[in-house]
């Protein structure tokens, strides 16, 4: 058996198909969800599904700090992470996700392939085909030279831990705004463990983020990198990373003849690189100013 970790924040949208696509998983677990004072019919939805729940305030939420809640209430050894709103592709995802982890015994974590949902756009696509190609793949820290910062990517959207190693590395860390997941990564893999990433376990999840959102996420991000900086510094250059990325993104555009797309990437572009920027400048950032551009304002306390 695995415990299946979930947070929740008004989930109703999402809970009825996402609790089907568990009750059809083939492998026995024991899901825990926390839910973070939802308004919406999310824990009515879990009661009359007899889902076991914790509740915390709103304010308590902490992509670290409540999974690691979660974490202590787990009663085995392997843990799955998932969000609200990545759905199993079908019965196997969850024994797929298990079995990447399960290969190898110097394997800390493993992370499956998130698909795009029906209605992503066409550079929300692309986004998860490069994120998460089709083929599997197994890092540690000889791979460095070859994949930089991604050697440590990974997303508990979807995620199994064993749970000794995650202690043992000191649990999710409850000092950055996100990126819990890839800190744990990093600490694994200078530990001499490996990250699997598995291509056969599938869930749907993607966002069509507004160039509003973009600003945010990537403040988040450039913020995290800055907070993280010392565990991630031997790792190569996140933004050499993301000029590649880009330029592969323009390329993909002009292949699937989508040229009229080309100018709102260029802006969606500029507009990362400037949250992204301030991100690593968020020290100077007064606390008021960081809660109002930020995608997670209840961190910043």
């Amino acid at each position: 058996m695995v415990s299946v970790i979930i947070p929740t924040y008004n989930a109703e949208m999402y809970l009825p198909t996402l609790l089907e696509s568990l009750r059809l998983q083939t492998i026995e677990h024991e899901l825990i969800v926390i839910d973070s004072g939802s308004t919406d019919a999310t824990r009515a939805i879990l009661n009359a599904e007899n889902v076991r729940f914790v509740s915390i305030p709103k304010r308590e939420f902490n992509h670290g700090g409540t999974r690691n809640l979660g974490v202590e209430l787990a009663s085995h050894e392997n843990i799955v992470m998932l969000t609200q709103d990545a759905l199993p592709a079908n019965s196997y995802t969850l024994r797929n996700l298990l079995d990447s982890l399960m290969q190898s015994s110097s394997v800390g974590m493993a992370y499956g392939r998130q698909l795009p949902y029906p209605d992503a756009t066409l550079l929300s696509v692309y986004a998860r085909l490069t994120n998460y190609p089709a083929r599997s793949d197994l890092k540690g820290i000889a791979d460095i030279p070859r994949l930089g910062i991604k050697t440590c990517h990974c997303s508990n959207s979807f995620a199994v831990y064993r749970k000794s190693l995650l202690t043992a590395v000191g649990g999710f860390p409850v000092d950055t705004v996100l990126g819990e997941d890839v800190v744990v990564g990093a600490r694994l893999i200078k530990a001499g463990f490996s990250i699997a990433y598995s291509a056969e376990a599938e869930v749907l999840h993607s966002h069509n983020y507004s160039i509003d959102e973009e600003f945010r996420r990537y403040f988040d991000i450039g913020a995290f990198h800055q907070q993280q900086r010392d565990l991630l510094r031997e790792f190569t250059s996140a933004e050499s990373e993301g000029l590649r990325y880009v330029i592969a993104e323009w390329t993909y555009l002009l292949k699937k003849r989508a040229l009229k797309l080309v100018p709102a990437q260029l802006l969606r572009t500029v507009v990362k690189y400037v949250g992204y920027k301030l991100g690593r400048f968020q020290n100077y950032i007064p606390t008021y100013l960081k809660r109002r551009i930020s995608m997670h304002a209840g961190f910043w306390k």
